[in-house]
């Protein structure tokens, strides 16, 4: 080989390259240039070795020689050095994974001082350079061990989860003592569970499954008997399941005395066997009974059967008499098995597992029952507040059916609101769903220990001390108040909050949520039979639905003497078992028994005997007994609740059939429903057809939007989610400009993470410049198509705020000028402007787009609609045409649709992107963050308005305004000239005060008016004032608590608040703020611009409910979108309808608790109630306005700036 030795030693030094690598990674780890020195040799040695083998005096196809090239290689070690070198990234981002957030700049936002922790992890890193595999272990033991406190410290300031934090200062929200090792240091604790979950594993796979094998083909061998089941079950092997039936029957009449350790061994192995035998029959349990009871009525005549470690019975009157008649003993076991020691030993006294004569069973129920009694909030009797929140909580939906985790999640939150007036976090809606998913600490110890280590218990335990703490949140509350005084102190509060958790957790999870999802998809399988159903009587339909339900399968008691008597007398003396045997009463079974029910595999809510069925620990008919001395003794005090609950969520889920509810008052939403009855679904044919119209770009942001939407609505932001602001350096926010000229921040410490994986990548993907950019023009077949493609596809679209019933009429466009987004551009004539219209009192000019070109074959926009002193409209100024159309003339139609798209188009462009977007709320948040220190009193107070901005107006500028972007493609704009329309808007500019947002030739006075009589046609003069006053006085009493300053009084001596108004003004184009009262009006305004105005433009979906309403681009001819652009805009809608909190929603948390505090909250709470007495009288006034108008109605707006 020629070229080996001199190529290897003498071309360069490799050694050389890494070991400056090592350097940089050790010095500069947040630097690009450590990246860089890792990849640049790793790049040269793939060279290197490549040219070895290409340019080898050897041929490549003799074999022989080739591989003494590649021991060449191999010798020379310098892959293992590199291998060390990129172990050593590994332990540098592992290390600071979670404590900062990698910004598009490039920089990484972590404290970089010298702490004696990161001296150490240095010294691990020289020790890696040095043996590679002993620095990894030493560096794996210190991450859990003394490295673990300063990554808990860092991660702290940047997540600064505040309602975490402070809860955790109680000592009962931190988890118990399950097992040894919880009571050991949180490094070793880890490490402890880390071998466990290795032996468990190990032991489950070399162990428990082979063991398992090995008992089903000795049940095959062994079986003798022919069918014995009448019951359609293949999911278990009848020999497997009867065979072992014996033998567990076999070990459950063994004399406690006699049981050794191979009886422990077996019984063990059949617990195995029975969890495998339910969960392969999870969906129909009944099957599984059926079978079992089937087989032991032939063998041994008898109606109980072995299941698990007990008897099982599923007669009706069997299982009656002992849930009922019988008091029942209990203990910790649940289905067929014991439950876990992390769920028996939560609490104290969980009832569930407490026989009827123990004496903290009836102070137990004492405590739920006034638990329950006190809720601030009725399902049976809603206020107005309560429907407002409810409404934000568990949003219509009658598009598609729900998810099974969207259902839990209204389940939880609908029962933790009525439960404390409160809302659970993010953190907490996830433990919930956990909860309700995840059985695991519903099984036994060594089951557990099997899986994982107890991995997957312990996490379900940690979901259970999450909702403890959302619970304790609100330990102040009427519910938990009462909870506490019913214990009597016989129970300390941290006994009663962990037994309302429990209770929530068990009884409030999984029961109430499942059962919900069986109702909605009973009502989605068949929606025009079962949804009259429903709504006949919907106590019935759930009722019927829960007799069928495998929610509830088994209640489980123990045998008393009398229970004993009785099973061995059925099995004829043929078996003996000892007291206190489980008995699993089927519940499931019991409730389909054809001696009771008629045609009791059936669905018929109309049943007469559907008061008889068992759930609820009772049969019904007797829980609902007036007289409560007659009711079960252990009947569940959640019966009536859990009902409602399920009633409402269903309610709100519902699909839309040909029925229309009278009931409804919710004029909107029948509206919406008529209008969706008419939309036939689309043929296979027309779906594929108006796909592939589609160009790439569009299928992949629809097929991306999918993925991001339906997180977003499982996850939606909830004000308890807002936390204060981050202990970090106020002006590292990362700003880059963008294309029109903006800047924007980029890090957003409402969310210090960034976006997940697969948002990251859809957000890369989508701005790729791969893709093509054309206009395609192809049309819809018809209206009923493009309705169905949009029904169809698009099933994510925000419910609009107005349905529009009429769309196309004169008397719509007069409506949209008086009463839609763009109504404040509508003012009175000066009759020396137009003397050509003689009867024109009003104008909607929208012609300052005609003046930017489009791209051909495109109609360029601009029109004005003119309208006579009965607000009717007149003539149309058509800048495309440059002529003036009127009623009956041939473009009419044409002229209103123009007008009509010109409009959208502007007020989405100039108010909603630019200037609400891209000017006012960026400025309140740069100013905010970059010169307002987190505890500023000024930056607190803002937090709920400035949610989030960041990230959405960072996505906006990237995804939407950005070259080849959505809004590109949305509208007839060349990209330099939609920079040009973007340069106009700023140009032109001018900071308002949301009131100036109406011209003064729109006053009542101006138009001989009364206020009331000019509320009812022209309802924005009012709406904006009365919020504008709202809003003005929040801050103004604000700054005269906080800083005890009145408004004629000069600003307060604050250097970072004197920056942050230097800031705004620059922003804003304001030549200064001299006086408290310009201060508090310019901040007003931005308030009302982040929520009010942002509402009044950016609701967009009431306008796209059908492609004929308005257009994005404009063709001559044309009244109608075609497929792509309808497509885009449809996009546009959903990616804008993201949802932020909601303005009435509580942030109360967020009130610094000083001296000011309870003024402050008094002043918050007082501005909360002039915003609900404001929607209250909005909704009142709608109905004696001529159309309803709902832009400044404080339960539609959200407190911050979504898309």
């Amino acid at each position: 080989m020629v070229l080996n030795t001199w190529f290897l030693d003498h071309l360069y030094n490799l050694d050389t390259i890494i070991r400056i690598g090592w350097l940089a990674l050790i010095f500069a780890p947040f630097n690009k240039i450590s990246k860089y020195c890792i990849i640049l040799p790793t790049l040269l040695f793939s060279v290197e070795c490549i040219l070895v083998l290409l340019f080898g005096d050897s041929p490549m196809l003799n074999w022989i020689s080739l591989k003494d090239l590649l021991m060449a290689i191999i010798v020379q070690r310098k892959q293992f050095y590199l291998m060390d070198l990129w172990i050593a990234q590994w332990m540098v981002y592992n290390f600071y994974a979670g404590c900062g957030k990698t910004a598009s700049c490039g920089s990484f936002h972590i404290n970089k001082t010298w702490t004696s922790e990161r001296y150490v992890f240095t010294i691990l890193l020289f020790l890696t350079y040095l043996a590679a595999p002993l620095g990894l272990v030493f560096y794996i033991v210190g991450k859990h061990s003394f490295l673990k406190e300063y990554q808990k410290n860092v991660q702290n300031a940047i997540k600064n989860d505040y309602f975490h934090i402070d809860q955790l200062k109680h000592p009962f929200s931190t988890p118990h003592t399950v097992r040894f090792a919880d009571k050991l240091p949180e490094s070793l604790s880890s490490i402890y569970y880390f071998l466990l979950g290795i032996i468990g594993l190990t032991t489950l796979f070399t162990i428990v499954l082979p063991s398992y094998i090995g008992l089903i083909i000795y049940c095959r061998i062994v079986y003798k008997y022919s069918s014995s089941s009448l019951s359609d079950l293949k999911t278990i092997p009848e020999a497997l399941r009867n065979v072992t039936a014996e033998m567990r029957l076999t070990l459950i009449k063994t004399d406690r005395n006699q049981r050794r350790l191979i009886w422990h061994l077996k019984y063990l192995l059949l617990q195995f066997a029975t969890i495998f035998e339910y969960a392969s029959n999870y969906s129909e349990p009944f099957r599984l009974f059926r079978s079992l009871e089937e087989y032991f009525r032939k063998i041994y005549h008898t109606p109980y059967f072995v299941l698990g470690n007990g008897i099982a019975v599923n007669s009706y009157d069997i299982v009656k008499r002992y849930i009922q008649d019988l008091p029942p003993r209990k203990d910790a076991e649940l289905l067929a098995w014991e439950i876990s020691p992390s769920l028996e030993t939560f609490c104290d006294f969980t009832t569930v597992f407490l026989s009827t004569n123990h004496p903290d069973t009836q102070l137990g129920r004492k405590i739920i029952f006034q638990w329950l009694h006190s809720f601030p909030h009725n399902l049976k009797h809603r206020n107005f507040e309560m429907e407002l929140q409810l409404s934000r909580i568990v949003p219509r939906h009658m598009d598609k059916k729900p998810t099974k985790d969207l259902v839990y999640q209204a389940v939880g939150e609908v029962m933790f609101f009525l439960a404390t007036n409160g809302e659970l976090t993010k953190s907490e809606r996830l433990a919930y769903i956990s909860c309700v998913q995840s059985p695991f600490i519903f099984f036994p110890n060594w089951f557990n220990f099997l899986f994982n280590g107890h991995y997957f218990e312990r996490k379900n335990l940690s979901n259970y001390y999450t909702l403890l703490r959302a619970f304790l949140r609100y330990e102040n509350g009427s519910a938990l108040q009462a909870a506490f005084m019913a214990a009597e102190k016989k129970k300390s509060h941290e006994e009663v909050l962990k037994f309302i958790t429990v209770v929530f957790c068990v009884a409030g999870s999984p029961a109430p949520a499942k059962l919900a999802v069986t109702v909605i998809d009973r009502l989605w399988a068949d929606k025009e039979k079962n949804v009259p159903l429903f709504k006949k009587n919907p106590h019935n339909f759930i009722k019927e639905c829960a007799r069928l339900d495998k929610a509830v399968p088994t209640v489980n008691v123990l045998a008393t003497d009398e229970i004993v008597s009785e099973v061995e007398k059925s099995f004829e003396g043929k078996i003996k078992i000892s007291e206190n045997t489980p008995v699993h009463c089927s519940i499931v079974n019991a409730n389909r028994d054809k001696a009771v029910f008629e045609n009791p595999d059936e669905f018929i809510p109309d049943r007469l005997d559907l008061n008889k069925i068992l759930v609820w620990n009772g049969v019904e008919e007797d829980i609902i007994n007036p007289d409560q001395s007659k009711r079960p003794i252990r009947y569940c005090p959640g019966h009536d609740l859990s009902l409602d609950i399920v009633q409402y969520v269903a309610e709100r889920f519902l699909p839309v059939t040909d029925d229309i509810d009278e009931d409804n008052n919710n004029k909107n939403e029948q509206d919406l429903i008529v209008f969706e009855q008419k939309i036939r679904k689309l043929t296979p044919n027309e779906e594929s057809h108006c796909w592939n119209v589609l160009d790439t770009y569009t299928k992949v942001v629809r097929l991306l939007m999918t993925i991001v939407i339906n997180e977003s609505n499982l996850f939606p932001s909830r004000a308890i989610d807002i936390a204060p602001p981050m202990h970090l350096p106020v002006k590292n926010f990362s700003i880059f400009r963008i294309d029109m000229a903006k800047f924007i921040p980029s890090w957003d410490e409402d969310k210090p993470n960034g976006s997940r994986p697969l948002r990251k990548f859809a957000r890369w993907l989508v701005n790729s410049n791969i893709w093509d950019f054309y206009d395609c023009l192809a049309g819809f077949d018809t209206l009923e198509q493009a309705l169905a493609w949009r029904s169809q596809i698009f099933p994510s679209l925000p419910l609009p705020n107005i349905v529009y019933t009429d769309m196309f009429s004169d008397e719509a466009m007069s409506r949209l000028a008086f009463f839609g987004c763009a109504c404040h551009y509508t003012q009175r004539i000066d009759k020396s402007e137009q003397p050509a219209l003689q009867n024109a009192v009003y104008v909607n000019d929208m012609t300052v787009l005609s003046i930017f070109r489009v791209r051909r074959p495109f109609e360029r926009y601009g029109a004005a609609a003119y309208f006579d002193g009965d607000f009717q409209l007149i003539a149309i100024y058509w800048c495309h045409a440059n002529r003036v159309v009127r009623k009956d003339d041939q473009f009419w139609e044409h002229a209103k649709y123009v007008w009509r798209s010109s409009f959208f188009a502007y007020v989405t462009i100039h108010d909603h992107l630019i200037v609400t977007h891209m000017i006012e709320c960026n400025a309140l948040v740069t100013a905010t963050r970059k010169y307002l220190t987190n505890d500023h009193p000024l930056r607190l107070f803002l937090q709920p308005f400035t949610y989030h901005t960041v990230s959405v107006n960072y996505q906006a500028a990237i995804s939407l305004v950005n070259r080849r972007g959505l809004v590109h493609r949305v509208w007839a704009f060349d990209y330099d000239e939609f920079l040009k329309v973007c340069d106009y808007i700023s140009m032109t500019y001018k900071f308002r005060l949301l009131p100036e947002y109406i011209p003064s030739s729109m006053s009542p006075e101006n138009n001989s008016k009364s206020k009331e009589q000019w509320d009812k046609v022209y309802p924005i003069y009012s709406d904006m004032n009365h919020f504008w006053k709202i809003i003005h006085k929040y801050v103004e009493n604000f700054f005269h608590i906080t800083f005890n300053v009145q408004d004629d009084d000069k600003l307060p001596m604050d250097t970072h608040m004197t920056e942050f108004i230097n800031e705004l003004c620059k922003q804003l184009g304001i030549p200064g703020i001299v006086s408290l009262k310009r201060f508090i009006d310019v901040l007003a305004h931005l308030i009302a611009s982040s929520t009010g105005m942002h509402e009044h433009v950016g609701q967009i979906s009431d306008y796209v409910i059908d492609p004929r309403f308005i257009g994005a681009k404009l063709q001559e001819g044309k009244e109608i979108q075609n497929i792509q652009t309808y497509t885009q805009i449809l996009i546009l809608t959903v990616v804008t309808g993201v949802r932020m909190p909601g303005l009435l929603e509580d942030w109360s948390h967020l009130i610094e608790r000083n001296q000011y505090y309870e003024k402050n909250l008094a002043n918050y709470e007082n501005f909360k109630n002039e915003l609900k007495n404001l929607s209250q009288d909005i909704d009142h006034r709608n109905k004696t306005r001529k159309y309803p108008f709902e832009s400044f109605n404080p339960k539609f707006i959200e407190c911050s700036a979504s898309v």
